[in-house]
């Protein structure tokens, strides 16, 4: 008998189903921070169906009597990302505000999260990036109408839901396929949660079948089923014990007795199980001859580990070895105390579920829990004992870090990080990032001059060699660094916020040393390979000459006539064979003195009264100029300015970290000096001046 045509009449457990729905971005409300969705429209979807090895069709009967729509009516029809039932609150992004069935239709208004972290999604959808939606809904009852049954023509069972409710609404990345609706193998059903029940009722046949035998409903999901090699397996199993049971029940006649169907229930259960035990020991196809030879799950389970036990032997080894990874409890819990700590330092760090848990609590509250989850008896400690308890625990054995220490340190390390990335300075505008160093010692830049000019080739003739020359600039990597401490006190006291404001403090003093160093290559005017100070007025002919220094006096104060000099003093500089560079100044690097003065001559609302006034050094302009204000540069000269090139056109001044360790980095130690801890914070940086030819320095007046 065909697997389509036996019966599913009775209950069974179906887990929550889901289909493609329809986004509406053009109904979107910025005020109310809305949008519309159609979300069924109860369409015919194939599915097929595993268990049974055969395809069937799925309807949702769409009307006020079919779809309960109690959940939309209490509001508890929740938006989630990617069907998430378990992903917690943070999986919310919505909440379905209103629903309605009309016209064999449902639509629903969804308001949308405002959440911060929920600006760019909102932000997505409103433009019609992210569109894809799917709705998860459960059946309480289906009406079967067998394929013989059909007048449409269709030769394949129908499944009309004609009972359902809506449970969920989803953002998703691909929208549910209905085609590839999928029923489970027996191994895949037994895997996943009992669902819900669901009753499956005959729709009225309008020529009886013949009696047909009773088969186990599996669940059905959205995903794929088995591997081949299971499912066929499983089939046969089935199929094999069908056969049994038909023989079991042949001589009772065509009305089984309560007895009867007992004994097929449980021969039905016993195919399940040894299924299920053979295709878990990847023995799947040894499992139809143990259901037809009638052997019990003892047998079979025994008779699998002999299985096992020859394939051992004959290869010299266990093969049956299962790798599992699993969550470390302690290491979970070690992410939440991070997460709770994190967040009272700087409210705008993401808190989870197992962060959540430790917030509101005090650093002594937090030790607490910990030791004692960690079987040590914390009972009749005072506070000091405590704290000196956390600071010194080693879970991983006398010789590791402490937990807390570690902990501490990856706290510290994030605060660093942040305070560091909320002060940057204005180095970066104009210099050049290095690849990082591999190591301390000297590095040599190499800067090559320009390609020597190509001649001309005549007919027949020979393409001629040239040469380039070169210099090289030298410097290496050095660390700064200093200490911070955690006391026990500091724990005692819950003083978190003086140990972030000093961790935050190194974080602001790192970036204010990167600035330092980088513009101390521009005031201290030191000299290059070449024996010449960055900055001079002799002549390039001469060795050393860089003529990128302006003469002292009223001309060289900042003014539009002052930057034509310097403009065209970098246009006429040339490379090491005397090659034109034609280098464009696009950077006005000034002190805080002269902010003022700068901004104006590169203001774009600069209207000249006549044409000859207009300057071309305000932003739009031919030769714009960006301002770059740095107060570090007011303790050397209140007056002097700098023009420099980009770093693409022409090497300035380059900076690099060492490799692994960009940025400030913290590391952590238990304190002998101090009763605590102890937190390095250490920079590994270096800058250097390159090339003077995209460089040039007035002295103002």
């Amino acid at each position: 008998m065909p697997q389509h045509q036996r019966d599913l009449e009775g209950t069974h457990q179906l887990p929550l189903q889901s289909r493609a729905a329809t986004l509406q971005p053009a109904s979107f409300n910025a005020a109310d921070n809305t949008v519309d969705v159609v979300w069924t429209t109860g369409a015919r979807v194939r599915r097929y169906d595993w268990y049974n090895d055969t395809p069937y069709e799925e309807e949702l009967v769409v009307t006020p009597d079919s779809v309960d729509m109690a959940r939309f009516d209490a509001g508890t029809v929740q938006v989630l990302d990617g069907h998430r039932t378990g992903g917690g609150v943070a999986s919310i992004i919505g909440i379905a505000r209103s629903g309605s069935i009309a016209n064999g239709e449902g639509r629903a208004t969804i308001r949308l999260s405002e959440r911060p972290e929920m600006a760019g999604i909102v932000a997505d959808i409103r433009a019609g990036i992210i569109r894809a939606v799917s709705f998860g809904y459960s059946v309480q009852r289906y009406e079967i109408t067998r394929a013989q049954d059909r007048t449409d023509g269709v030769n394949l069972p129908l499944y009309r839901a004609v009972l359902w409710q809506p449970q969920e609404i989803s953002f998703v990345t691909v929208p549910a396929d209905p085609d590839a609706g999928t029923r489970s193998s027996p191994q895949a059903a037994a895997s996943q949660s009992a669902g819900q029940p669901c009753e499956f009722v005959r729709a009225a046949a309008q020529n009886p079948p013949a009696k047909e035998t009773t088969m186990p409903q599996a669940l059905e999901t959205q995903s794929g089923g088995a591997s081949a090699s299971s499912t066929s397996a499983a089939t046969d199993a089935t199929r094999a014990a069908t056969d049994t049971t038909a023989v079991q029940t042949s001589a009772q006649g065509a009305v089984a007795s309560a007895d009867a169907q007992a004994q097929i229930d449980a021969a039905t259960q016993r195919a399940a199980d040894i299924t299920d035990l053979c295709t878990r020991h990847n023995v799947a196809h040894l499992a139809v001859n143990f259901i037809r030879a009638g052997n019990s799950v003892d047998q079979v389970r025994a008779a699998v580990l002999d299985e096992l036990a020859r394939r051992d032997a004959a290869t010299g080894g266990h093969r049956n070895v299962r790798i599992e990874t699993v969550s470390d409890e302690h290491a979970t819990r070690l992410r939440g105390i991070e997460e709770a700590i994190v967040n009272r330092i700087d409210t705008r760090s993401t808190l989870t579920d197992n962060g959540r848990q430790f917030r509101g609590m005090s650093l002594l509250e937090i030790g607490r829990e910990f030791l004692q989850a960690r079987n040590v008896d914390t009972r009749g400690m005072d506070r000091m004992r405590l704290a000196t308890e956390m600071l010194s625990f080693r879970s991983a054995g006398m010789m590791g870090t402490s937990d807390f220490a570690s902990l501490f340190a990856n706290v510290a390390n994030k605060r660093l990080r942040q305070a560091y990335t909320d002060n940057p300075g204005t180095y970066a505008t104009w210099a050049r990032r290095a690849p990082n160093a591999p190591d301390f010692k000297n590095m040599s830049v190499v800067q090559l001059g320009g390609a020597p000019d190509l001649l001309k080739v005549n007919e027949h003739g020979e393409f001629k060699y040239g040469s380039m020359s070169d210099g090289a600039e030298t410097y290496a990597v050095l660390t700064y660094g200093r200490i911070v401490p955690l006391t026990r006190q500091a724990i005692v006291n819950d003083d978190l916020r003086g140990f972030d404001r000093l961790v935050a403090a190194f974080g602001g003093s790192a970036r204010r040393l990167e600035n330092r160093t980088v513009y101390a290559q521009l005031t201290a005017n030191a000299n290059l390979a070449d024996g010449g100070a960055l900055f001079n007025t002799t002549a390039v002919t001469t060795a050393g000459g860089h003529a990128n220094l302006a003469a002292s006096g009223a001309g060289s104060a900042l003014q539009a006539s002052s930057l034509v000099t310097g403009r065209t003093a970098m246009r006429l500089q040339k490379g090491y064979q005397s090659e034109e560079l034609n280098i464009t100044p696009s950077y006005l690097i000034v002190p805080a003195a002269l902010e003022q003065t700068a901004y104006q001559l590169t203001s774009n609302q600069y209207v000249p009264a006549v044409a000859t006034n207009v300057n071309e050094f305000r932003q739009g302009g031919r030769t714009a100029l960006t301002p770059v204000v740095e107060p570090i540069l007011d303790a050397a000269s209140a007056t002097a300015w700098y023009l420099a090139a980009e770093t693409g056109q022409v090497d300035t001044v380059e900076y690099c970290y060492l490799d692994g360790a960009e940025g400030p980095v913290i590391e952590s130690e238990v304190g002998f000096e101090i009763d605590g801890l102890a937190y390095k914070c250490r920079l590994d940086f270096a800058a250097k001046a390159i090339d003077f030819r995209g460089l040039y320095k007035s002295p103002g007046a």
